[in-house]
């Protein structure tokens, strides 16, 4: 049982694997120490322990272990080894009583990569888990003028005062307005409370915006992107108490009104709330 998950699992890595080198990509997973090699950075930040998006993590530390996995953590290596033994018992150990030990990241602008715990990465991501729990160190970038810069430093502004890892915005200042459309102070922090029920927010808005209803927008936006749009244009104060009905029926509005103003650039979509209304 546990040894066909692991078939399948090493199937959707093979084909993954073909499809990235039959686009000129490498199959493997991409390496921090090769990145950092050609950036310049400017010191290291132990956030302790944390639940991150499986979807962000997207390598590995060091080139060690990078060619035993696809792209996307599927596993490579052959059935009769010892990493696909492993990688069974672990299949074991989650379908029995789940995997809870924490594997240990790096963070390096806003994506994460494996030191310890690879296997447990592959095993939940196979089985669709959404988050992982990991102790994170940071690597911080040189911080210049640059778009990316500026967006990843308000990202840790940001998330000093949420502890919200999740979201990512595709300008500059959306960082400081979501904090500000939630009705937090320039540098007032949230507690658990209201960590909680922005997620439900979150959850219910991205469920949406990854429908295929969406695809105009998410060419254009990321989730976090066009969930701030929502909220400039519904506030959050009534977004938050909204059954997934309630944030449908919204979202087909803005969806609709993008449609007609899809030509704007993100900033200058303030003429939605009129005709959207709040």
């Amino acid at each position: 049982m546990y040894f066909e998950e692991y078939r399948k699992a090493r199937q959707m890595g093979q084909k993954e694997a073909k499809l990235c080198q039959s686009r000129g990509g490498s199959p493997y997973l991409p390496v921090l120490d090769e990145i950092l090699a050609a950036e310049e950075t400017c010191g290291e930040v132990n956030l302790g322990l944390a639940d991150i998006p499986i979807e962000l993590i997207v390598g590995t530390r060091s080139a060690g272990r990078s060619q035993a996995f696809s792209r996307s953590f599927y596993p490579l290596m052959s059935e009769d080894s010892e990493f696909a033994n492993k990688w069974a018992s672990l299949c074991k150990a989650h379908m029995d009583e789940g995997i809870t030990d924490p594997i240990k990241v790096y963070e390096y602008m806003h994506t994460f990569y494996v030191v310890e715990g690879h296997k447990r990465v592959s095993v939940l991501r196979h089985f669709g888990a959404v988050n992982i729990p990991a102790e994170v160190t940071r690597i911080l970038p040189v911080k210049n003028e640059s778009k990316a810069s500026r967006i990843y430093y308000e990202y840790v502004d940001f998330y000093r005062l949420s502890g919200v890892n999740y979201l990512w915005f595709s300008g500059v200042g959306r960082f400081p307005r979501l904090q500000e459309a939630v009705g937090k102070g320039t540098d007032e922090p949230w507690n658990e409370d209201e960590r909680r029920k922005f997620f439900t927010v979150y959850n219910q808005f991205s469920k949406l915006y990854g429908d295929k209803s969406a695809k105009d927008l998410a060419g254009r936006m990321t989730t976090g992107d066009a969930l701030l749009l929502y909220l400039d244009i519904f506030g959050y104060d009534q977004v938050k108490k909204y059954s997934q009905s309630e944030m449908k029926e919204g979202f087909l509005q803005l969806h609709q009104a993008f449609s007609v103003k899809k030509q704007k650039p993100l900033q200058d979509l303030n003429p939605l709330k009129g005709l959207l209304g709040r």
